[in-house]
């Protein structure tokens, strides 16, 4: 490792990945076969899966414009509370899932969740009254709670800081790619000629795919790279080299209840989260209401759920151009400051603007500015928390408070503000000038810490810690940068 304090001034996070591969003394060709063999092993899968969590989960409002609120005589604000109903537990079962997914492994925790809340998703089908649908969704929430911190907790264990941060933001384009495609998927299914209703057919199909996915997944998925089978001893040497030099989250470590407090009561976790959750509540909003705000603006139900694939198209291209922006802006914080500010004045315009195509295209141009920051907060957030526990609990919470975006953008779009939907647009301008904000005061917070750490130069402190030592200080250890 090196010692000198200009080197120790300089994130790990913000290194070249042969810097890194020098450092821990290993041959970048090895470091290069671990990762395509990894890539190729974790990401396909598990983007496809967070593909059809998405379309699980957002499937309620494809189903509404196919004729389910007609069909079973939903009224009111029961639609409202259908889709809030999923988020009533998925915001409480993320922290202690990521605990099981600990002890239990990756590659069997992530396809039980996977199976179970897809089987969840066929019994939509079977509901008969509003009841019904609302104890079904509670049921899936309890499931599909896990996968996404599950992931995000997993890659940490096989990745560096560097390497997580465009293959998280390839991993969440993967859900702004089912928006694009989750309208004219439901379009074609609604039109399946059988003796089920449309909207079924939309339920039960979706939720085949995520049970052949889970399968895939326990057949292809490995815990972790000190026993993955797929990897030569050359490979894996190299690897565990490199993620010790990174500061890598390692399985041999244990699970410390001391480090579930220090998350729980570590403010940047929750500033983190509050960010994660005012990003989300655009993504939920327009995944859930979009095909309603468009039918809104004088189209037709089929052509709103066609059309409903061009915001979610727009998110999914600006989520693609995030994969590589830190490699050219480093510092998460300008990049979270910057979107968010176009987002705030984008639903600004978008809730006085009049004229069906001058709001479609603000609808647009708000996916486009919001959908960074969910990668890349959660990117931020996993390159500045240390310890084990600790970083499983911080990636619990942080997309825990993205479910309770569900939970309230489940009500902001609401009938009787139709067709301009005022109110809906001006929260989630506010939620982005709430990001702005947060985003700024982490950042100098961040930028005073290092600073101060730097003029303690307690390097050779940091030295003398024994392994379990460090693992307790977490973020706190005396060698720790935070990436601004």
């Amino acid at each position: 490792m090196e010692t000198e304090k200009t080197q120790n001034r300089q994130s790990l996070s913000e290194q070249g990945d042969a810097a890194l591969s020098d450092s821990a003394g290993v041959d970048p060709l090895l470091i290069k076969s671990y990762l395509l063999k990894t890539d190729l092993r974790l990401f396909p899968l598990g983007c496809a899966m967070y593909f059809f969590a998405i379309i699980d989960r957002n499937n309620v409002g494809n189903a509404k414009v196919a004729g389910m609120a007609t069909h079973l005589g939903l009224h009111g604000n029961e639609f409202n509370w259908i889709v809030s109903a999923f988020f009533f537990t998925y915001i409480f079962c993320e922290v202690p899932s990521n605990l099981v997914l600990k002890r239990v492994g990756p590659r069997i925790w992530i396809p039980f969740l996977a199976v179970s809340w897809s089987v969840l998703v066929g019994c939509l089908a079977a509901a008969k009254s509003y009841g019904a649908l609302v104890a079904v969704r509670v049921l899936m929430g309890v499931f599909e709670a896990g996968f996404v911190p599950g992931f995000i907790y997993m890659t940490s264990f096989w990745y560096t800081k560097r390497q997580l941060a465009p293959r998280i933001a390839l991993f969440f384009s993967a859900g702004m790619f089912a928006g694009i495609w989750a309208g004219p998927l439901a379009e074609r299914l609604q039109k399946i000629n059988g003796s089920l209703m449309g909207y079924q057919y939309i339920f039960i199909i979706e939720a085949c795919i995520t049970v052949g996915l889970a399968v895939l997944i326990a057949v292809f998925w490995q815990n972790y790279p000190e026993t993955a089978t797929f990897l030569t001893e050359k490979e894996r040497e190299a690897a565990l080299a490199m993620l010790a030099a990174d500061k890598a989250l390692s399985p041999k470590a244990e699970y410390s209840v001391r480090q579930v407090f220090k998350a729980l009561s570590d403010w940047t976790v929750w500033a983190y989260a509050i960010i994660f959750w005012a990003a989300c509540m655009g993504g939920v909003t327009q995944a859930i209401f979009g095909p309603t705000l468009i039918q809104a603006m004088g189209y037709t139900s089929t052509r709103a759920q066609i059309l409903s694939a061009v915001p979610s198209a727009c998110g999914f291209a600006s989520q693609i151009i995030s994969m590589f922006l830190p490699r050219v802006i480093r510092s998460y914080s300008v990049l979270i400051m910057g979107f968010s500010a176009l987002a705030c004045a984008f639903y600004a315009v978008l809730a006085c603007a009049h004229g069906s195509e001058v709001r479609f295209a603000f609808l647009c141009l708000s996916s486009f500015a919001l959908s960074p920051n969910m990668p890349l907060v959660t990117v931020w957030m996993s390159s500045n928390i240390l310890g084990v526990t600790k970083k499983g609990v911080a990636s619990a919470v942080t997309v825990m408070l993205g479910g309770v975006a569900g939970l309230i953008g489940s009500h902001i779009y609401r009938d009787r503000d139709s067709p301009q939907f005022k109110f809906g647009h001006v929260f989630n301008s506010v939620c982005n000038g709430v990001i702005f904000l947060i985003a700024l005061g982490l950042h100098c917070y961040f930028r005073y810490e290092n600073r101060r750490r730097d003029r303690d130069d307690s390097s050779l402190y940091a030295r003398t810690l024994t392994p379990t030592e460090a693992e307790e200080l977490c973020d706190k250890r005396p060698d720790h940068r935070y990436t601004l």
